[in-house]
């Protein structure tokens, strides 16, 4: 659902209720990226940041998230 149509569905008038609402995690906005293509398109401005953490305590291999993306922008 996009916000303007979860803004709809909340009844909000703007978007900024519905955006404090609506918390997008790191992971979430990656794969929409993902699948938008914009990764494939903007290789240059992407920024990938390990979690060493989950990395290191074998989190990683058991599917906990351990790389996001720096999109920039406060992305």
């Amino acid at each position: 659902m996009t916000l303007f149509e979860l803004q709809a569905w909340l009844g909000h008038r703007s978007p900024s209720p519905t955006q404090f609402y609506a918390k997008i995690s790191p992971k979430t906005l990656a794969k929409a990226y993902s699948e938008a293509g914009y990764f494939a398109r903007n290789v240059r401005t992407i920024e990938v940041l390990v979690d060493r953490d989950a990395v290191a305590s074998g989190a990683a291999a058991t599917g906990e998230p351990w790389q996001y993306y720096d999109l920039g922008h406060g992305w």
